[in-house]
């Protein structure tokens, strides 16, 4: 974890926690030891009742869901949601920019350049990526081909309804070498995962998955970050940030790749030293 003590912030930070959730409490705890005077609790009004300026951070979805209801007075940084998540809680899918000015994010996937430069990496050729998008995930499709265009893949979009699902639409994708899955909760849930990676195991389609839950599901890799990249991520807006508006919500300015090395061999798909030391570090980190 990050030991680092980071100088005092102008304002008291405040943490408003979920369950008991693994990421949480290691969240938690490399906050509490970067800000030892930071002040947590799970119910966001016992955390406004107290005195002074402060900064709040929602560790979670389930927090934000709490701190978007509690109308703190306070700005508020949501980490480890999905941007999906972020964006329709907050309105933004519908407004088309930021509804709450007091609130941003640090997205918890990895933005679609991360992804797609892993996977330029991976296979060193061009090769077509295939993406099911439905309403809710549509937003990406403007960075996806702009990431695209950057490292040099093709990309083969299929746009799905609520009623789709997401194994039966891969017949769409025939022309795609590699699916890339996004955290899209109406097309991947647990079950519908499961029957996307028997459907392209069968086919011999590695899928690069949208967190390191899904690389031990058995997608074949990821772009993500740890504990300690949104950490250290957080303490840079957190100590560059003075009184004026908060910085737009984003995807993870330092992330690193996990790979499945099970999968990886059963598809014959060969990885090297270069792919896994793809991301972006923070200063003074080693992989």
């Amino acid at each position: 974890m990050l030991a680092r003590a980071a100088g005092p912030l102008a304002r008291e930070l405040r943490v408003i926690t979920a369950s008991d959730a693994e990421p949480g409490r290691q969240m938690l705890a490399a906050l509490k030891a970067r800000y030892p005077a930071l002040q947590a609790d799970a119910e966001p009004r016992v955390l406004d009742a107290r005195s002074g300026p402060a900064i709040y951070v929602s560790v979670g979805p389930a927090a934000l869901r709490r701190a978007l209801s509690a109308d703190l007075k306070g700005p508020l940084i949501s980490v480890l949601t999905s941007s999906q998540t972020y964006r329709q809680w907050t309105g933004l899918d519908v407004m088309g920019a930021k509804e709450r000015a007091n609130v941003t994010a640090l997205y918890a996937d990895a933005s679609p350049a991360s992804q797609l430069q892993l996977i330029a990496t991976l296979f060193e050729r061009r090769v077509t990526v295939g993406v099911l998008l439905s309403e809710a995930s549509a937003y990406l499709e403007r960075p996806l081909r702009q990431a695209a265009s950057q490292v040099g893949v093709e990309l083969l979009i299929e746009r799905s309804d609520l009623s789709s699902d997401a194994a039966r639409l891969l017949t769409r994708l025939a022309g795609a070498q590699v699916l890339l899955a996004v955290p899209d909760s109406t097309l991947y849930t647990r079950e519908t995962l499961r029957s996307v990676l028997e459907s392209t195991y069968r086919r011999g389609m590695p899928v690069i998955g949208f967190s390191a839950a899904t690389v031990a599901a058995g997608t074949l890799a990821t772009a993500h970050a740890t504990v300690d990249d949104v950490v250290a991520d957080l303490a840079e807006v957190l100590d560059t940030w003075g009184q004026g508006a908060l910085p737009e919500p984003r995807f993870p300015r330092y992330w690193r790749v996990t790979v499945n090395d099970n999968v990886a061999r059963s598809l014959g798909v060969p990885v090297t030293d270069k792919v896994l030391n793809l991301g972006h570090r923070p200063p003074g980190r080693t992989p």
